[in-house]
This record gives structure tokens, C-alpha cells and sequence, in this order.
């Protein structure tokens, strides 16, 4: 072989050993930006799967949120209309035994004036006069004891019935 040969022998080897250092380094640097581009992909996928199961798991515990405010709604809405028949009730026999202290006090006035009659008739002045104040003193207490149920949380839509009292309906003379 020529020296030329040689010469253009070993540019060639030169050349093309400067051609295959070029594409293993770029080989490697593709190989490096792969393995990174991978790992990030698997990260992302991870990191989505993991992102979904939680938006699911958010969704479920979502509707059975949902589900129990509307147990819950409909409870309210059942309480309330309970509640409100409870109270009508409530006042309707509030009315009731109100009506009935109203009629006892009636009653019991009448026996009062009458029995007060018969002894002012029988000429015992003072024997009327004492049971009319024995009378009082009981129907005030039954009073007393009438305005204690009854000032149990009433509704503030009624006015409580009007009573007479024992002392009017003998003075008056009034009887039924």
C-alpha cells in the first residue's frame, strides 16, 4: 500500500471513528432522556391512578352525604308535622280542662251560695259566712293548682278562657 492509501486509510478510520463516538454519545444522552421520560410517565400514571381512585372514593362518600341529608330532610319534615299535631293537641286539651276548672268553679260557686242560702234561711248568719270562706280558701287553692298546669309552656296564640270567680258569682247572685 501507497502512503496516500494509507493516509486516506486512516482519515476514513479517523472520520468514521469521530461518526461512531458522535452517535454512542448520543445514544447514551437519548438513552438517559428516555429512562428519565419513562420514570415520569410511570410517576404521572401512578400519581392519576391514585387521583382517580380518590375522586371515586370523594363521589361515593359524596352521594351517601347526599343520601343522608335527604333521610335526614325527610325526618325534619316528619318531625315538624308531628310536632304540630302535638301542639294542636296540646292546646285543644289545654282548652278542655280549662273549660272544665271553668264549669267545677261554676258548680262549686253554686253549692256555695246555696248551702250560704240555707244557712242564712236556717238563722245562722255566721255559719254562711264561714262557709263561704271555707269555700274561698279550697276553690283558691284549686285555682292555684289549675294556673300551675296550665302555665306549662302554652302556645301564644290562645288567651286562656276567662274564669269567674266564686266571690263574684255568690255576690251577683247568679246561678244556672
Amino acid at each position: 500500500m501507497t502512503d496516500s492509501t494509507e493516509r486516506g486509510t486512516a482519515e476514513k478510520v479517523k472520520r468514521r471513528q469521530g461518526k461512531a463516538d458522535h452517535a454512542a454519545s448520543t445514544l447514551e444522552t437519548q438513552q438517559a432522556r428516555t429512562a428519565k421520560i419513562v420514570k415520569d410517565h410511570d410517576e404521572a400514571s401512578d400519581a392519576l391512578e391514585r387521583e382517580k381512585a380518590a375522586l371515586k372514593a370523594a363521589r361515593k362518600e359524596a352521594k351517601q352525604l347526599g343520601k343522608k341529608v335527604e333521610k335526614r330532610e325527610k325526618l325534619v319534615k316528619s318531625l315538624r308535622k308531628e310536632r304540630s299535631a302535638a301542639e294542636k293537641q296540646l292546646s285543644r286539651h289545654r282548652d278542655e280542662a280549662e273549660k272544665q276548672l271553668a264549669k267545677l268553679a261554676k258548680v262549686q260557686a253554686e253549692v256555695t251560695t246555696e248551702d250560704a242560702t240555707s244557712a242564712l234561711e236556717d238563722g245562722g248568719a255566721k255559719a254562711a259566712v264561714r262557709t263561704v270562706k271555707a269555700t274561698s280558701s279550697r276553690s283558691a287553692a284549686a285555682k292555684t293548682a289549675a294556673k300551675k298546669t296550665t302555665a306549662k309552656k302554652a302556645p301564644a296564640k290562645r288567651a286562656p278562657a276567662k274564669k269567674t270567680s266564686a266571690r263574684k258569682t255568690a255576690s251577683t247572685g247568679g246561678t244556672s
